[in-house]
């Protein structure tokens, strides 16, 4: 029985290599057969890396990776830390991670859970816990692409980035628990609240002694970055083609059709399966087919859209994997995190739009001058947004770091004067 386990184990791993040669080679062949229809596809998915990815995402990457290498990152985590230990059972450094994903988007936040990982600064569990809730959509691909770019109404932003960030946090908790029984990730506190701002100010001084200068530090930075940046922009720019193929071949129609015939009792529409369908593989075609769904109800389309940003597509995912792969993260756990952020978001849409339409009136902006620059002012535009926003987030975690250890200080000082 074991060598019958065994055999099968062996001949279905050789079957999956099979079909992966055969589907790469299958792809070959249509791009081969469709060379225009590749170019074109690859070249706007190069259009869209230039002028919205890299602008958007290089001042994270190089900022967080400076940072990490300077003990910033570790002084923040350990004034935070009794603040992310109760919540989320990760280090108080756990906080940079969720604020830059929230602020700049899929895969800053796998990037930068991956070099904390690397650094050793947290355990195999507290990483997984990390990326579980510390990969998200940025509020430029929210509010600037799917609700004004696709659903033509800045209000809808709002609507979409509370329920996915809302449900990035329930992830977070509910991972909280996630091998929660291990002795070596249970908090030890060291030291009363007094000695945090003294603790967190030595641990910065010895990690600037042991790490080297600042100019070797810069230079590293820039290169990881830039071929992190290289290979986000690679994959983009692969998935594109990918899909443009499997629509060319019918291949999104075709499953659509069949999705439709086996929930036709659930009365789905064919254009909300067919957005959902795209959407698994990549996430902005998928919100553009939703927001453009014919005779679905209009909450439908948003939590559709809401589902297929938290899911985030397997073009992300594929960056995810590539950035994971150097560590010892477990890439499936991650994949079914996401999948637990789409329902989460998909859920919380329903439960948030009879309140938001309280407050809101979903109405379509006369005009988008975005819509009007040129490619050099699109990067601009997106560089100089993207260093304000992480300079921003910086300084808000800086004060709000310090404001906690010397909240924590004073109660200490209360408590000691009381007894």
């Amino acid at each position: 029985m074991v060598k019958f386990f065994i055999t099968l184990r062996k001949r279905s791993k050789l079957i999956v290599n099979y079909f992966v040669i055969m589907v790469v080679v299958f792809l070959v062949g249509c791009i081969v057969v469709f060379p225009n229809e590749s170019v074109k596809a690859a070249y706007d998915g190069l259009n869209i890396w230039f002028t919205v990815v890299l602008p958007a995402l290089l001042p994270f990457f190089i900022g967080a990776e400076l940072l990490v290498g300077l003990g910033v990152v570790k002084f923040i985590g350990t004034l935070l830390e009794p603040v992310m230990r109760p919540l989320f059972n990760v280090p108080g450094e756990g906080s940079f991670v969720f604020a830059i994903s929230v602020t700049s988007g899929y895969p800053v936040g796998v990037k930068i859970s991956s070099k904390l990982r690397s650094d050793r600064l947290v355990s195999r569990v507290e990483a997984q816990r990390l990326v579980a809730f510390c990969s998200t959509s940025g509020p430029l691909f929210l509010i600037g692409a799917v609700s004004i770019g696709m659903f033509q109404s800045s209000e809808i932003g709002i609507l979409l980035a509370i329920a996915h960030y809302t449900a990035a946090i329930i992830v977070g908790l509910l991972f909280s628990f996630y091998k929660s029984s291990s002795i070596k990730n249970r908090f030890v506190r060291n030291g009363s609240n007094d000695q945090l701002i003294k603790k967190a100010f030595r641990q910065l001084n010895a990690n600037r002694r042991k790490s080297p200068s600042f100019g070797v530090l810069l230079g590293n930075a820039v290169r990881e970055s830039i071929n992190t940046m290289l290979m986000v922009g690679g994959f983009i720019i692969l998935f594109s083609v990918v899909i443009n193929i499997l629509n060319i071949i019918g291949f999104i129609d075709f499953v659509s059709q069949g999705l439709y015939l086996l929930f036709k009792p659930l009365s789905l529409d064919l254009s909300i399966i067919r957005a959902l369908l795209t959407g698994i593989f990549e996430i902005t075609i998928g919100c553009k087919l939703a927001a453009e769904a014919l005779g679905v109800d209009f909450v439908d389309k948003i939590a559709i859209a809401a589902f297929i940003v938290g899911w985030s597509g397997f073009s992300i995912h594929a960056q995810a994997i590539s950035i994971l792969g150097s560590t010892d993260i477990n890439p499936y756990i991650y994949i079914f995190s996401k999948l637990l952020h789409g329902i989460f978001s998909y859920a919380l849409v329903y439960f948030i739009y009879p309140i938001a339409t309280i407050f809101f009136r979903f109405t379509t902006p006369t005009f988008s001058p975005y819509t009007d620059l040129s490619i050099s002012a699109k990067l601009l535009s997106n560089l100089k947004l993207s260093i304000e926003i992480f300079i921003g987030i910086l300084i808000v975690l800086l004060i709000f770091s310090m404001t906690v250890g010397i909240f924590m200080w004073l109660n200490s000082l209360r408590r000691s004067k009381k007894y």
